[in-house]
């Protein structure tokens, strides 16, 4: 079970730790960088309260947080991974060329994984993430992102653990990244929410997923025999639900569990849920969690 942390909106200051203590949490994804380049070479990005400045001042040489670099860690001590994801509603991350791209992936190990060689700073300090995450949304240029994916697979070679690369495509669309993208990712979990035609609960869902399904499958993996795994993008929260999407905790277990056992096989890797500190309030008339019904599910 994979959760996403850092744009809550009906949890107040939320904490990763909020998170890292559910057992039934296996994944947790930052949300996001906005800017591969921003002011003074600096990465943009906002998690939370970690956030680069609206307006940094002309010495600014970057944001250290080392509160969420403490949860990260006590997160990971536990068994957890954290990836941080690139993207969201708002971001600029275009490339002009494959270079750039290459370029970008050195950044991004260098300050957010297990790289060293850079002067920029490391908001998160000694503490390494487990891999990086695709949430390319509203038309987002998706040019060279393939080159960004397979140079960041390369160098997760130069270091221990294994790290991983996520992706949350609309799903209504596996063309949206590169084919040469999936080769290089071990996660997909498409958003079957906000598109009507291939929503959670809808009429075309289980034909999306098998189509999702019988595509990754066919992929080419350079990363793995059994990658990419597919996931089931799935909202958290019924106050999300502008376009379509949500499924009440009292069934969503069951649309888990068909999913796994039918349209979503061989492939099937488990489940993702937009917000995840949201999602703890989103409960059964039992009083249990959307967590705890979709963990119950997978297992």
């Amino acid at each position: 079970l994979a959760v996403y942390y850092g744009k809550a909106q009906y949890n107040s200051a939320p904490s990763l730790w909020d998170l890292c203590s559910v057992d039934d949490i296996d994944m947790i994804v930052m949300g996001f960088i906005r800017n591969f380049n921003g002011f003074n070479k600096q990465p943009t990005f906002d998690i939370g309260s970690c956030k680069t400045p609206y307006q940094p001042p002309a010495n600014y040489t970057g944001v250290l947080c080392p509160t969420l670099a403490a949860n990260i860690t006590r997160c990971q001590q536990l068994g957890k991974k954290v990836l941080i994801s690139l993207g969201g509603s708002s971001a600029n991350l275009d490339f002009a060329s494959d270079t750039d791209a290459q370029q970008a992936a050195t950044t991004l190990w260098n300050v957010f994984g297990a790289g060293t060689d850079t002067p920029l700073a490391r908001p998160f300090g000694n503490v390494t993430l487990d891999g990086f995450d695709f949430d390319y949304e509203n038309y987002a240029d998706t040019t060279h992102v393939d080159v960004l994916a397979a140079t960041l697979q390369s160098l997760f070679k130069t270091a221990i653990p294994e790290r991983y690369i996520s992706a949350c495509p609309l799903c209504v669309n596996n063309t949206v990244l590169p084919y040469d993208f999936y080769r290089n990712a071990n996660f997909i979990w498409p958003r079957f929410y906000n598109a009507n035609a291939c929503k959670a609960g809808g009429k075309g869902y289980n034909k999306s997923v098998k189509a999702w399904s019988d595509f990754l499958v066919g992929v080419d993996s350079a990363v793995g025999p059994n990658y990419p795994r597919f996931y089931i993008g799935a909202l958290g929260f019924e106050n999300y639900n502008n376009g379509g999407g949500f499924v009440a905790p009292d069934v969503f277990g069951d649309l888990v569990e068909y999913t796994k056992n039918n349209v979503g096989k061989p492939r099937f890797g488990g489940v993702s849920i937009w917000e995840g500190t949201d999602a703890l309030q989103s409960k059964t008339v039992d009083g249990i969690d959307i967590l705890n019904v979709t963990k119950e599910a997978l297992l």
